[in-house]
């Protein structure tokens, strides 16, 4: 019977390395697979557990695109009319201007 256990022990300790072999060589495999994935991921992490870190005060091309997508608040409507009344007084003007040219081709 002392012969059966120390097989058994000994198959015992080739099942564990070959189950940690294994195990290792998953674990490059899904490094080496997801890498561009796990960097972003690492990144993210390590900014967002950074205590220096202002997170009010963004940084990167993420912050310069969100300030590019922000439009500009619309201006009050009595700002809009005041234009407006500008712009019709001045086509009013080159109006004139053009038809006291054509009665004077004329």
């Amino acid at each position: 019977m002392a012969k059966g256990g120390g097989a058994r022990e000994g198959g015992a300790l080739k099942t564990a390395v070959i189950v940690a072999g294994g195990l290792a060589l998953a674990w490059v495999t899904m490094e080496t697979a997801f890498r561009p994935f796990l960097d972003r991921l690492r990144g993210a992490v390590s900014r967002n557990t950074d205590p220096a870190r202002d997170p009010d005060q963004e940084e990167g091309p993420a912050a310069a695109e969100a300030e590019e997508e922000k439009t500009p608040a619309p201006p009050a409507p009595a700002v809009v009319e005041e234009k407006v009344e500008e712009k019709v007084a001045e086509l009013e003007e080159k109006a004139e201007e053009d038809s006291a040219a054509a009665d004077k081709a004329d």
